[in-house]
């Protein structure tokens, strides 16, 4: 192996097990909902660049025949995509999904980086970097070594400083950088450190090493990603204490509640979609079967009658409607604020686990 691109990289980083199967032994990985998601934001997007189109009518009917090939919602994929975070980058001269593959140092014998860079151009004094995210947390440019490879790439290239900016399509925010020269070194010695460790290893694999202690499974939080979560398990689990005493029993509990959260998952999806094609399946004195649920959606006029049918009942409408927490984030109302129209704050208390970035 001597071409690698970031996800390569990270994806060894992540899990060694995982990377083996998908790049190595080429075992097609089941397309999770956020992979397949962000692969339709970024068509579309390009579709409309290339097109040169900010019209709501191109992006609801380009949203509808991607979501349709891919299996994404078409309204999500175009509130994600129509929006002035996009609009604005729709300048004169920029490239879009622009190949690169270049040597990691000035050896020619050296691993190679190859990528598709979101979105580019020559700004004059430096160049402007775009890359977009569907992640439903944002994170900073030098939180991962993504950005700063491809300001590498840009700078190599051009020889002009970089602005990177991760755009977040969800949430429609924007996060730059003005990388550094030490910065993008640093990401590309990293590069360059994790691929010379891979090809090291497919070597004694090549001498007869067994791949699986070369290349181990470590269940983590990427297993929420992973598609090979269900066969990582393969019916294989490893004890679990009964009573967690230390920090590394406790570590090692929460990296496989990842990996069985995954597979779990996964299995469900399997399984439902043999429900949906061939009927119930009975196991014992129960079944997995497909059942129908109904709810109501209310919009403004549906609301403001059901508001005038409680005070014909000589009701109080407040004892049967209330803001959620959902509508006090559109309101941008501050705790202050809430605390002072008379709300009382409550507090509970759930297990699970949460991101770094929202503690």
């Amino acid at each position: 192996m001597e071409i690698f691109s970031y996800s390569r990289l990270s994806k060894y980083q992540d899990c060694p097990g995982a990377f083996y199967r998908r790049y190595v032994q080429s075992v097609q990985e089941p397309h999770t909902e956020p992979l397949l998601l962000g692969s339709a934001s970024h068509s579309v997007i390009q579709a409309a660049i290339v097109m040169d189109r900010q019209d709501e009518w191109f992006f609801k009917v380009m949203s509808g025949i991607i979501a349709g090939s891919l299996g994404v919602n078409s309204d999500e994929l175009f509130k994600m995509t129509f929006q002035e975070a996009v609009f604005k980058r729709f300048q004169p001269g920029i490239k879009v999904e622009d190949y690169f593959c270049r040597y990691l140092d000035d050896n020619p014998f050296v691993p190679q980086l190859q990528g598709y860079i979101d979105l580019w151009r020559d700004a004059g004094e430096f160049v402007d970097l775009s890359d977009w995210k569907t992640n439903r947390i944002p994170y900073r440019p030098l939180d991962t070594k993504q950005l700063g490879l491809y300001a590498w790439q840009l700078n190599q290239a051009t020889g002009k400083r970089v602005k990177g900016t991760l755009v977040f399509l969800r949430t429609g925010e924007e996060f730059s950088h003005d990388y550094t020269s030490v910065e993008t070194d640093e990401a590309r010695q990293w590069a360059l450190t994790v691929a010379q460790d891979i090809q090291e290893k497919l070597y004694r694999v090549s001498r007869g090493e067994d791949h699986g202690d070369l290349f181990p499974s470590t269940p983590g939080d990427a297993c929420r990603y992973c598609g090979f979560a269900s066969e990582c398990i393969d019916g294989r689990l490893y004890p679990v204490p009964g009573e967690v005493r230390t920090p590394q029993e406790a570590e090692f509990l929460a990296r496989e509640i990842f990996r069985l959260e995954s597979a779990l998952t996964q299995m469900k999806d399997s399984l439902k979609t043999y429900v949906k094609n061939c009927g119930p399946v009975v196991v014992d004195k129960r079944q997995f079967t497909m059942s129908q649920s109904t709810w109501w959606k209310w919009n403004r006029q549906a609301v403001s009658s059901a508001i005038d049918k409680i005070q014909s009942m000589n009701l109080d409408p407040n004892d049967y409607l209330s803001l959620s927490a959902y509508h006090l984030k559109r309101l941008g109302w501050t705790d202050a604020e809430i605390k002072a129209l008379g709300a009382v704050q409550q507090v509970s208390w759930r297990f699970g686990d949460t991101s770094l970035k929202e503690v």
